[in-house]
């Protein structure tokens, strides 16, 4: 399939966005173990700060592997991450999704993310552009990368442990 051909594909758009509205639901309802299973084996999580675009060079919020996902949810799980006792509150709302290309066998995919975090009787607002680069696994995906571009990166963030 050529990049236009899956960019115009309204049945892979809708595909697409029905995954990226599940990781957000198990992301909102912290059944984070499943949600590890979107994941592939060779996976990468990235949060830049500010307008970066090298992991390895420049500062980031988070940057993870599938092994420091995997550590993340058991660390939150464990009862131990004081940073989530008590949990934040979260509702992702995903929209604009879009296929960009197909390269290289990986679905690139573009949204948009507004994400409400309630916890400790404060309410804080993100927004931000997410990057997704999916490979096709069974009937479905699975994610490859996940870069997510907050547009107040640049700004003292606080707590943002509940933010995978």
């Amino acid at each position: 399939m050529s990049a236009r051909a899956a960019a115009g594909d309204a049945a892979t758009v809708a595909a697409v966005a029905a995954f990226l509205y599940r990781e957000a639901e198990l992301l909102d309802e912290r059944r984070l173990r499943e949600w590890l299973e979107l994941y592939a084996e060779d996976a990468t999580h990235w949060i830049p700060q500010g307008e970066s675009s090298d992991p390895v060079h420049d500062v980031w919020i988070a940057c993870n592997d599938r092994r420091r996902l995997e550590e993340r949810v058991l660390r939150v799980e464990s009862g131990f991450a004081y940073s989530q006792d008590p949990p934040s509150r979260t509702c992702r709302v995903i929209g604009n999704v879009r296929i960009v290309e197909e390269r290289d066998g990986e679905l690139h995919v573009a949204s948009n993310m507004i994400l409400a975090e309630v916890r400790r009787e404060r309410q804080q607002i993100y927004c931000g552009a997410v990057r997704h680069r999916l490979v096709r696994a069974g009937d479905g995906f699975a994610i490859r990368h996940k870069e997510l571009r907050l547009v107040n990166s640049d700004v003292p963030l606080g707590n943002l442990t509940f933010l995978l």
